[in-house]
């Protein structure tokens, strides 16, 4: 039989091994980036990859990782890959910087450049609320002057002392709230029903409908930036129905891209 003292005994073992495992899986991602980062610096390309993948699958991102993914692609020769991470580690303000530098750099190393038109003002406004505040916290702003509105217009009726003032004031504040509710759900919609999208693979065509058969809009070459829309590509499998950044529409298979 198992005495008292053995039970205690094989308890705090157990509970040491326990706490040996979480401390290990605690360290992990940090040890295989680590692993990860020497492979780059001694030149092991894929090698760095396949652990910075196992990073990416455990979903621990970071703007270094994804700057690390992008410099092993562009070692590679895989530039479309490279442009998708550099993008990425562009989104988080650690590696913003170096991230646009690196961009820059690649843009120049695509054998195919597209024409580009430029962004509607409301457009590029848009991305960068999308980017840099949130819709989430634009809607917060918004409800805090909604309320703020609601009890300066509500306190002319209650103070003799500049009533006009109070009430223009509540009136303004409660018009620049519903403007910011406003934009946080148009901010959302496109959030939600568009993303960018990078080539990844050689040379693809954009065509006219989801077909591989159907008319040609235009030859589309690694690195090529899309505007996926969410909404007309969700009723076909497959397909992705974009705009490509010379104002063009057309579809184009998923397997040739990859959505940020």
């Amino acid at each position: 039989m198992i005495t008292a003292n053995c039970r205690t005994y094989l308890l705090l073992v157990l509970l040491f091994s326990c706490t040996l495992s979480v401390s290990h899986a605690q360290q992990s991602p940090q040890a295989i980036f680590d692993r990860a980062n020497n492979e780059l610096n001694d030149g092991n390309y894929s090698k760095a990859l396949s652990l910075y993948k196992t990073l990416e699958a455990q979903n621990d991102y970071s703007g270094a990782l994804f700057l690390n993914m992008g410099i092993a692609y562009q070692r590679i020769d895989s530039l479309g890959m490279s442009k998708y991470y550099l993008f990425k580690a562009s989104r988080f303000e650690e590696t913003e910087e170096k991230a646009i530098k690196s961009l820059e750099f690649l843009e120049s190393q695509f054998s195919h450049q597209s024409a580009v038109l430029p962004k509607f003002p409301w457009d590029v406004a848009t991305d960068w609320l999308r980017h840099n505040i949130g819709a989430s916290t634009i809607l917060l702003i918004g409800i805090i002057f909604l309320n703020l509105g609601i009890l300066a217009f509500v306190s002319h009726w209650f103070f003799d002392w500049y009533p006009n003032y109070l009430r223009l004031s509540g009136l303004s504040t409660l018009i620049l709230s519903l403007l910011l509710i406003t934009c946080s759900f148009y901010t959302d919609y496109v959030s939600n029903r568009y993303s960018k999208a990078v080539m990844v693979t050689d040379k693809v065509p954009v065509v006219e409908q989801p077909d591989n058969n159907a008319p040609l809009v235009s030859q589309a070459f690694e690195g090529y930036t899309f505007t996926v829309d969410h909404y007309r590509s969700q009723s076909t499998e497959g397909w992705s129905y974009v705009r490509m950044s010379n104002g063009l529409y057309g579809w184009i298979p998923n397997s040739e891209i990859r959505i940020l």
